[in-house]
Formats: C-alpha cells, structure tokens, sequence
C-alpha cells in the first residue's frame, strides 16, 4: 500500500508529485536535492495508495550523529530521525482514508528504528487537522491572493505602501527579472548582509551550492532584482509551482533603505505572478512573531494571515529520552519544552 522513493529517482519521484495537483515546490526533487548539499538529510518520499486514498510526505532522514553537538559523542548510524526539508510539507491526501495513511507510516518509522518526525505543515493542507501526533502554532504567515484586478490589489495595501512605492519610483528605480540566475553573487552579497545585520542563527547562511542546485529548477524559481544606476540594491529569490509562488529568501541593502526598493520588489513580484496564472503569493512571516518584518509583509495583504504549524511525535521513547539526557548534560540545564526534538537545541 505505501512505497519509498529514493531522491535518485528523480523522474519517478516528481511524476508522483505532479498527479497531486495541491503539491506545491517543497515536494520536487530538485528542491529537496538541493537540501540534502546543505546537510538536511538523506531525502525520500513516502507515497501511500490503498485505492480509495493516496497520499504523499517528502521527508528528511537524519543520522542524530551528524548534529554538531552530539557528533563523536553517540555512534554513527545507529540513531536516525525524520524532519519536513526546510520551508513547508507534511502530507497531502487524496481521499478520505487518512487513518490508514498515517498507521503504514508510522508502523514504516516504527520498523525502521527512527526516534522522532519534526513537520512543518503546508499552509494549504490542512494535515495538521489530521496529524495524530503534537501541534504546534508556530506563528503566521502573510499570503496575498492574486485572483482580484491589480488595481483592487493595491487598494488593500496600506497607505505607506503606496507612499513608498512613489518614492521608488521617483528615484528611477528599475526591477529585473532573472531567471536564470546569472546575478547570483549579487544576490548572495545583499542576503548575507542581510543576514548579519538581523544576527541570524548560522543555518539561515545557506551556501551557494544550495543555490546553483534551485537554480537547476527551471520554470520554478525566479530572482527578482531592484537596480540603481546598475547595481543590484534589492533581491528576492522567488520559487513555485502550480498555483502558488513563495517569497524564499532575499534581502536589500541597508545604505538603500530610504528608496523604499522592498516595496517596489514585491509589486514587480506581485505583478508577475498574476501575469503567468498564479493564484497565491505566500510572503512569509517575521523572525519573532509580530515584528517589524511581519508588519512590512502584511502591509500588501492586511486580512491575509494564514497560521503555520509545526508537528512531532516520538517514536522510541527509550532513545529520546537517552539522546535528551545526554544533551541536558552537555548543556548543564534542564528541560526545554519549546524545543523539538530536544536532542537537537
């Protein structure tokens, strides 16, 4: 009834995806290709059919020995856990028999030895509905829908967006769309910047083979770029597929603030979208909750705020709570309820 496919079955894996119209970029193989360059995991696809129900789940299996802090301190291959690639997944059902569904996966998890799944739920699914597991509300993401007239879009944004985009417009600012991704190196500049300047965690400096590899998904990414006399201000990497397109990752820089270039990027993104028959652009949400980041993105969709969650079960809790303690002590504090798996802050 279920069937495990291999990131190296590239065609079987993606023809499997396509037949389920609501699967989104996160499911392709090129994008979960490009995840395992950056340390993620060893990628596989679950893909379950009973034939009144079928289902899909694009899953990370990571050997726990591979985590920075815990290497050398447990053996190699012999502790493994699942995560969602980074961005959004977990399953997509067509049917009804979603019971059945999740008791082959979790007897598969069970079988093969694996300590806990961490999922980040697809904003559209609804599977966190169904998930037999813990729930989370992690925080809320921004989507502006695309099916309205252009000029009734801009009417939702807020007034400062209209303001700003004046601006941007009297500097002469102009966009490029690459879809190629021949600025690159401009793009990773800006979002490095970016990335220091909000003291992100090292994970979020994701290195540049892990774009060349996006950058192989032709016809699901796209780099949007505001230009000033030639150089490369303000960028946004944009991937999608289907109906739906996703601000990823991107940045501008800081000495270009007062053009208001952002401002101007996500209506070329918006604008494009709805040029080539999307129907959803998913904008994000802020590092901590109702940030100023969170407010820019909901200033194009004030009443567009779709929650996003996360799930995680355990599966041997004897090894759990082994690897927990070994890093309690590490640490030298106690428990952390926050985090999960704990094995792993």
């Amino acid at each position: 009834m279920f069937s495990i496919i291999g990131v190296q079955e590239s065609d079987k894996w993606d023809q499997t995806v396509s037949t389920f119209p609501t699967a989104d970029v996160f499911y392709l193989n090129g994008y979960v290709k490009a995840c395992q360059l950056r340390g993620e995991g060893e990628p596989f696809l679950f893909y379950y059919d009973n034939g009144s129900t079928r289902a899909i789940n694009v899953v990370m299996k990571r050997d726990i020995a591979d985590a920075d802090h815990l290497r050398g301190a447990i053996p190699e291959k012999t502790y493994y856990d699942l995560s969602s690639p980074y961005g959004y997944a977990g399953f997509i059902f067509q049917g009804e028999d979603h019971k059945s569904v999740y008791a082959a996966y979790d007897k598969y998890c069970l079988e093969e030895g694996f300590v806990s799944d961490f999922v980040r739920f697809n904003l559209f699914s609804g599977a966190e509905r169904l998930y037999s597991g813990t729930v989370v509300h992690r925080n809320s993401n921004v989507v502006r829908t695309l099916e309205k007239p252009l000029n009734e879009i801009e009417n939702e944004f807020d007034r400062k967006v209209r303001k700003n985009l004046r601006k941007a417009r009297s500097f002469g600012l102009q966009v490029e769309i690459d879809t190629k991704g021949r600025r690159l190196d401009d793009f990773l500049k800006i979002y490095y910047d970016t990335m220091d300047r909000a003291n992100a965690n090292k994970s979020y400096y994701f290195p540049k083979d892990y774009f060349l590899a996006l950058n192989k998904m032709v016809g699901n990414f796209v780099y949007f770029h505001v230009v000033c006399n030639g150089k490369v201000i303000s960028t946004e990497l944009v991937l999608y597929c289907g109906d739906t397109c996703y601000s990823f990752l991107g940045g501008t820089d800081a000495h270009y603030f007062e053009m208001r270039p952002n401002d101007l990027l996500k209506v070329a993104v918006i604008e494009w979208a709805k040029e080539v028959g999307l129907k959803r652009y998913v904008l994000g949400g802020g590092y901590k909750g109702d940030d100023g980041i969170f407010r820019f993105k909901k200033s194009f969709a004030p009443t567009c705020v779709v929650p996003f969650f996360t799930g995680h079960r355990i599966f041997r809790a004897d090894r759990y709570s082994e690897l927990v303690t070994l890093r309690r002590e590490q640490l030298g504090l106690g428990d952390d309820q926050g985090s999960f798996p704990e094995y792993r802050r």
